[in-house]
């Protein structure tokens, strides 16, 4: 945790009740598991399956919900033990990660057009151009890149080497990690002469409020229309959503996931790692895309759940085998349709 904090001021901190108040004096010093805690950590139980582990952990305080019968270690007992998890971590990353204090650094590059909002920092070889609207206390780290005209709303972090293009609207609270870009022209081209002709990208990006969108992921602009990311969207690091897209509240996509075009997805809707929806699709709300499963020729319903059927680490051999399977099934199909037809004719002359 970097710091020393002891058992009782944590039991201020988070609201909870000390099963041994003479523990309040105990230092600790890191967060571990409950089976690796030592007498200067602080250990969490949210599962009733650890429960034995909570009961020989040597935690310098154990955290949970309701008291535990039989602990060696003092219990700190609160209403919402992830909660309280959340609040700690949070008070710590607060401390390792301190907000910047508002204005332009020197080194900056502020476009005299530009409108920053109260309490907006932008930090050391960051570019802001021209016709930005910054609003209240948003960050642009070092080395980021705010595009011309775009426009964030309160409190949004722009990480170093982060690119927002031309026009790009965010909503409050966004965060756009490094190496990501948003706002890219979609990968749109017309054959003219034998020739692939780039369609100019006029729609934009939309983020709504408390989007984040991972290192180096893309979101790219629509051609007429803007692709658009509801409230709440978390997309993971090396992920793209292409031109046209529009992902509904609380949409969760994980890493190195991807759709084509124009897909859309439905609200609470989680496509997990290396999953991919093809142009034009749709994924209903609250459903589930398997890890490296391809929504590409047929939609998928609300609470639908679909995964990759050559999911999993296959041996070589059945593998090659498997393949050479694949490519037959044509060929068995029709076989199996020839002996079912006369199975049937032989049923029938019995």
């Amino acid at each position: 945790m970097d710091q020393e904090i002891p058992v009782g001021a944590l039991a201020a901190l988070l609201g909870g009740k000390l099963s041994d108040p003479a523990a309040a004096e105990t230092i600790v010093r890191g967060v571990k598991p409950l089976d690796q805690a030592g007498p200067h950590d602080l250990a969490f139980l949210w599962d009733p399956k650890y429960l034995e582990a909570a009961r020989a952990s040597q935690a310098g305080v154990v955290i949970a919900q309701e008291p535990i019968p039989g602990a060696q270690a003092p219990v700190l007992v609160v209403g919402d033990a992830q909660g309280a998890m959340l609040t700690l971590l949070g008070e710590v990353y607060s401390q390792r990660h301190p907000e910047p204090a508002p204005g332009v650094h020197p080194n900056a590059s502020v476009d005299p057009s530009a409108t920053l909002g109260e309490g907006v920092s932008v930090g050391a070889g960051a570019v802001v151009d021209a016709g930005a609207v910054l609003g209240e206390g948003t960050r642009v780290m070092p080395l980021a890149y705010v595009g011309r005209g775009v426009t964030t709303g309160k409190g949004c972090v722009i990480q170093p080497h982060a690119t927002i293009l031309d026009h790009c609207v965010l909503g409050n609270r966004v965060t756009v990690w490094s190496g990501a870009v948003v706002g890219k022209d979609g990968f749109g081209f017309l054959q003219r002469d034998g020739r692939h002709i780039r369609i100019p990208q006029i729609g934009g990006v939309r983020l709504d409020d408390y989007v984040e969108v991972g290192a180096l992921t893309t979101v790219a602009r629509g051609a007429l229309e803007d692709t658009h990311l509801g409230v709440g969207v978390k997309i993971d690091d090396h992920c793209h959503v292409a031109h046209g897209c529009q992902l509904d509240e609380n949409v969760m996509l994980i890493g190195f996931s991807r759709m084509g075009g124009s897909a859309k997805i439905g609200r609470d809707t989680y496509l997990l790692q290396d999953a991919a929806v093809g142009q034009a699709r749709t994924v209903g709300k609250n459903a589930i895309v398997g890890s490296a499963a391809k929504v590409l020729y047929k939609d998928v319903p609300d609470g639908g759940r679909v995964m990759d059927i050559a999911s999993g680490a296959v041996p070589h051999v059945r593998a090659k085998r498997v393949q050479l399977c694949l490519q037959q099934l044509p060929e068995l199909r029709t076989r199996v349709r020839k002996l079912e037809k006369q199975l049937t004719e032989l049923r029938e002359q019995d």
